[in-house]
């Protein structure tokens, strides 16, 4: 009788002890669990947010992002109140995922291509402006800012030292910056040695105030002050 007491009271002490194991085996797996899931989904998120900056810009990189999201806070309430995983809800976010993700990856409408040309279009120009810029000293002090219309628009703005370097600049511009010729160039520089501002289009500067003998007194010639048409 002893005997089987005993044998009573170890096999007890044998099950207790299993499942407080496998308690604590899964209170710790949890947040294991967890914090893989977050980590996958904080990758699909970025991944998201630089595809769409990518294709069509900032807000573009928002909104993709955001559909991340919301797809992946489908994911995680596709667990059951037991702790289980409901394989028809996985299976519903994955079939609504996959084209979903395909469309937003690779959108094929023409009138979104349209803007996804202009985006790499600017890209492009604005990369090309930058490493002309970070090549030569005297371009230091020039900045890029663009905006897409009906096509991209460049400006180039910022301090010259002389009007030859203004000239080599645009001469640097048309050899080595193919995609600027997609675009509308725009300048507002001023030239530190005769104090001149010149702002307006690439190619009526080109004929005005390169051109002085040709003005035809559309382009603003800005000095320090006053304004003046010349």
């Amino acid at each position: 009788m002893n005997y089987l007491l005993r044998c009573y009271r170890a096999g007890r002490e044998i099950i207790k002890s299993s499942a407080r194991e496998a308690f604590v085996n899964s209170i710790a797996s949890r947040p294991v669990a967890h914090l893989l899931f977050a980590a996958a989904g904080v990758a699909v998120m970025v991944a998201a947010f630089l595809r769409g900056n990518y294709l069509l810009g900032l807000v573009c990189g928002i909104v993709y992002a955001g559909v991340a999201f919301a797809l992946l806070l489908l994911l995680a309430r596709s667990r059951t109140p037991g702790g289980g995983v409901s394989v028809a809800r996985v299976a519903f976010v994955a079939v609504l995922a996959v084209p979903v993700g395909y469309v937003m990856a690779f959108p094929s409408y023409p009138d979104v291509q349209i803007f996804i040309d202009k985006q790499a279009t600017e890209r492009k120009a604005r990369g090309e402006l930058a490493a002309v810029f970070a090549s030569d000293p005297a371009y230091r002090d020039l900045s890029v800012t663009s905006v897409q219309l009906k096509v991209v628009n460049i400006s180039v703005r910022g301090v010259l030292g002389t009007r030859a370097d203004l000239d080599r600049l645009r001469s640097r511009i048309a050899a080595e910056c193919p995609a600027l010729g997609e675009c509308l160039l725009h300048w507002e520089v001023a030239l530190r040695d005769s104090g001149q501002r010149l702002s307006g289009l690439d190619r009526d500067l080109c004929q005005d105030a390169w051109f002085p003998e040709k003005r035809k007194g559309r382009i603003v010639v800005r000095l320090e002050s006053p304004e003046i048409e010349r």
